[in-house]
């Protein structure tokens, strides 16, 4: 039986990982100036010392285990033995940062619990409503942010990262101070803060509302996961993850992808006024609405939300900045910014015209395409609408032979293995964003094989690390899917494209783990050991944690793809 993703929340989807044929391992004999130091190719994390047990399983502290070599993969070309490599272009990825308002008012945990077995409702896809490392994702963001510097250069060649990519899910529920959060720290701002409502705390993990569904960090709560799972107490957490502190930020041009948590409620519901109603109010709701089926819960919040109004609730302190934001605000947004560039991908056309979808020229023998897939009538899935596929058909042409030759490379939210959403329900809030009808990943792959100058697709969304070769036309392109952050294994990629000098390029992807310590015993740096924390409780989630498929198998992270040059590459 296919095992439920994480990360959805609505609607269930999924794909069969290729088979494909895999070379050794290979480790490249290193530039002069490069190093290892601060990937997973000098040392990976593992699962480690028991902690605690309990009824249904148990918790582990990590290690750090042996690093991981680059595995060539010739599925879709093989080069030579010795090449003479040259580095074509050099970045690093980051995708599902899931930046949490963990308090606010239009957050459904409560559903979390159906999920469970024996509640009725464990064939439906609540899990996502709830995590117990949610309150931690600003510091890991940060986390990423200080290693990503830190390595700075390519392991092999040692040729600087250019930029970085986000490729969406960059904040949780389309909240305007998730995203503001979001692009303060990424441009490294003096102070930023998880915290919106009152000075302190106030949300489903506090000790004093005493929910034994959730993981209550401090002692004294005897809840779900401590007596099931064995989770222990990092008592002063919660006072901790909302403390402000001073943005490192990436330190180079970042870019972004819209995702379906950006552009929709919980990444499924398009918003409407009952929502935007309870973001910014005064109660949160705790519970399921009287004489609500919790299995049929997810049509009725998006058939008739007003029963939320009926349910049980605690009063909270308001805040008017958990507004939801439109998509043409989300896109404007990016524009009040220290980083670099203004917009960070989104144009004064996106500006005007609400389409959040755009090109990068600015790399020589490189267009970079970044897509939309964000379906605005609903669900988890995406695809994209029709006036944008002919869009990209003719972004593909202008440097098609016979018009410039030049190397694409896809980015998006969702990849091909998620792009299954036909819905055409009409957004009536946004109706520019109303691209209909719908063109899903069958169509997409079809197209991009007529391109031969289509060499990678990186995505993210299923919150797991998977590399797959898509063959067609002349050669194809590789599909280069990362974990979350939010999620373990909470990693990032470093991708470069390099000339062999035979015909064929190569796509060398090496895997980042983020500068939280492995064991947050003794760390006294706050952030880190925060950031610390959550990767150890995401990887003891007993949804989503080392029974998930997040870490990927070795064919999915350090990894080598060949592929044929489209062109003579000057």
């Amino acid at each position: 039986m296919a095992r439920i993703s994480r990360r959805d929340f609505l609607r269930v989807g999924g794909a069969a990982l290729a088979a494909g044929s895999v070379a050794p391992r290979l480790r490249w004999a290193l530039s002069a100036g490069a190093a290892t130091g601060g990937t997973t190719l000098d040392s990976t994390i593992l699962k480690g010392a028991l902690m605690g047990s309990g009824s249904r399983g148990s918790y582990y502290r990590l290690l750090a285990g042996p690093g991981e070599v680059h595995l060539l993969r010739t599925e879709l070309a093989a080069r030579a033995a010795s090449p003479a490599r040259r580095s074509l272009l050099h970045f690093a990825r980051l995708t599902d940062t899931h930046i949490v308002d963990a308090q606010s008012p239009a957050r459904v945990e409560f559903l979390d619990r159906y999920a469970d077995p024996g509640n009725g409702c464990q064939s439906i896809p609540f899990s996502s409503a709830f995590r117990p490392q949610e309150t931690l994702t600003l510091q890991v963001l940060e986390a990423m942010c200080r290693q990503v510097q830190a390595v700075g250069v390519s392991p092999v060649t040692a040729v600087p990262i250019a930029f970085a990519m986000c490729t969406g899910d960059n904040v949780d529920n389309e909240q305007y101070n998730e995203l503001r959060w979001f692009i303060d720290l990424m441009d490294g701002s003096a102070s930023v803060a998880a915290n919106s409502g009152g000075p302190a705390y106030e949300g489903v993990q506090a000790a004093a509302w005493a929910d034994q569904e959730y993981w209550h960090p401090d002692a004294g709560v005897s809840d779900k996961y401590k007596r099931q799972y064995g989770f222990p107490d990092y008592p002063g957490l919660l006072e901790g993850a909302v403390v402000p502190f001073t943005a490192t930020g990436i330190g180079m041009p970042w870019y972004q992808t819209f995702g379906n948590h950006d552009g929709l409620l919980q990444g499924n519901v398009p918003r409407n006024e009952v929502f935007e109603a309870i973001a910014v109010s005064g109660l949160k709701v705790t519970g399921a609405p009287p004489g609500i089926d919790p299995c049929d819960s997810f049509e009725i919040l998006r058939s008739n939300p007003s029963a939320l109004l009926a349910a049980p609730a605690r009063a909270v302190t308001p805040d008017t900045n958990r507004r939801i934001l439109r998509r043409r605000e989300y896109i404007e947004e990016h524009f009040t910014t220290t980083g670099a560039p203004s917009g960070h991908g989104f144009t004064p056309s996106n500006r005007s015209d609400g389409t959040a979808y755009y090109v990068v020229d600015t790399h020589p023998c490189f267009r970079l395409i970044a897509l939309d897939t964000v379906n605005p009538g609903g669900y988890a899935d995406g695809s994209i609408g029709r006036a944008q596929f002919d869009w990209l058909l003719a972004r593909l042409a202008e440097v098609h032979p016979p018009n410039t030759d030049k190397l694409v490379i896809l980015f998006s939210h969702h990849g091909l293995r998620s792009l299954s959403n036909p819905a055409i329900n009409p957004d009536p809030s946004e109706p520019f964003a109303n691209d209909l009808p719908r063109v899903m990943a069958g169509e997409i792959e079809a197209a991009l094989h007529r391109f031969p100058n289509v060499i990678a697709w990186v995505n993210g969304h299923t919150h797991d690390n998977v590399v797959e070769p898509r063959p067609g036309g002349t050669g194809g392109f590789w599909d280069i899917g990362t974990a979350a952050h939010i999620d373990w294994s909470s990693q990032s990629r470093l991708v470069e494209v390099l000339n062999n000098g035979d015909g064929t390029l190569s796509i060398l992807c090496t895997m980042v783990d983020h500068a939280g310590p492995v064991d947050p015993t003794g760390v006294t740096d706050p952030v880190l050991r925060l950031a610390s924390i959550h990767r150890e409780v995401a990887a003891n989630d007993y949804q989503y944690g080392f029974g998930g498929p997040g870490r990927g198998e070795t064919k999915d992270r350090n990894v080598e793809l060949v592929i044929k040059a489209p062109f003579a590459i000057p």
